[in-house]
Parts: structure tokens; C-alpha cells; sequence
């Protein structure tokens, strides 16, 4: 894995040792970031289920104005620190249940929030339901959904699903705050 725009643009990031942790696959991350290039700059970015933090590192590369690193799983964790330090970027990291940390953000925080817990756990539309009802999202911010293509996430009162774009066997599904 590496970074593949940007001022970190070309630097290697640890990989996982086995397969508890699904990194994003570089096309579909070069994919996402073609979609919302113009979204990311001074944004303040979430890496939800954060895994080894590529996501946000690649929002930060790209000139995010802070990102939010948020998992559960001590190995995930590790790799995102560890991560974040051989590329000396100061961020936030959160070491917890994405519920109770989503409960204690201030309302309109982020801009664009990255969802990519794992498959078919049922977290993606939990997460959804907690960022449109404690209104997380800026206005006009994105909340962005990675799971299997022939999942289907609907969205709850408060978000407005724009569009889904399917890669295979993933797919990344775009959500707008509602009004």
C-alpha cells in the first residue's frame, strides 16, 4: 500500500500481517479520491473503521485540514499510529466503540466521513443513523460507504443517498446531508 497523491504522494504504509484488517485496494482508493478531490482540501476528514489509517492519511496527503482516526481493534490501532508516525503527521486517534465516539462528536464537525467497517456487521447503517441524527455532516458534507456490491445501505431521515459507484466486488456509497 501506498500514498498515491498528494504531498506524501508515493510513500509505503504498513500493511496488515494477516487478514483481520481489509485495507482499501489502491485503484478503489485512487477511485474514491477522483470522486471527491475537490471535497478533501481543508476539510475536516473521519477515517471510521479506520483498519491502517490509508484512507485518512491519503485525505491528509491531499491537503485535508485535520483528520480523525476512529477504530476498536488494538492491532488496526497500531498499524494507524505506526503509520502516522513514519509519516510524522499529527492526528487524533481514537481507541473505541464508533458508537459512543460518533455520540460524542459537536454537530456540522466533519465534512466528508469514511465508513468501512467490516462486511455484512451491520455497523455501516448504525454509523449512518448516528451521523444523520446528531447531524455530524457540514452542510454539504459526504458521508462515503465502503461494502459489498450486493449490499444495499439505505439511507436514513437525515441523509440522502447521491449515488453508488461499483468496483467489482466493492462498492462506495455517496451520502448527502438532507436540506
Amino acid at each position: 500500500m501506498r500514498v498515491i497523491a498528494g504531498k506524501l504522494k508515493g510513500k509505503k504504509l504498513l500493511t496488515p500481517a494477516n487478514d483481520n484488517v481489509r485495507p482499501t485496494l489502491d485503484r478503489i482508493k485512487e477511485t474514491l479520491f477522483n470522486i471527491i478531490q475537490f471535497d478533501v482540501a481543508d476539510c475536516v476528514f473521519l477515517d471510521l473503521f479506520a483498519g491502517t489509517g490509508g484512507i485518512g492519511i491519503e485525505a491528509y496527503s491531499r491537503g485535508a485540514k485535520e483528520v480523525v482516526f476512529c477504530d476498536a481493534s488494538r492491532e488496526s490501532l497500531k498499524l494507524v499510529k505506526t503509520n502516522l508516525k513514519n509519516l510524522n503527521i499529527d492526528a487524533f486517534v481514537y481507541e473505541g466503540d464508533f458508537k459512543r465516539f460518533l455520540k460524542s462528536q459537536p454537530p456540522e464537525k466533519y465534512g466528508i466521513i469514511f465508513i468501512d467497517p467490516p462486511y455484512a456487521s451491520g455497523f455501516a447503517a448504525s454509523a449512518l443513523e448516528i451521523i444523520a441524527e446528531k447531524k455530524l455532516l457540514s452542510e454539504g458534507g459526504l458521508a462515503i460507504v465502503e461494502h459489498e456490491s450486493e449490499d444495499e445501505i439505505s439511507a436514513p431521515c437525515g441523509l440522502v443517498k447521491q449515488k453508488t459507484k461499483k468496483m467489482g466486488r466493492v462498492s462506495m456509497s455517496f451520502y448527502v446531508r438532507e436540506g
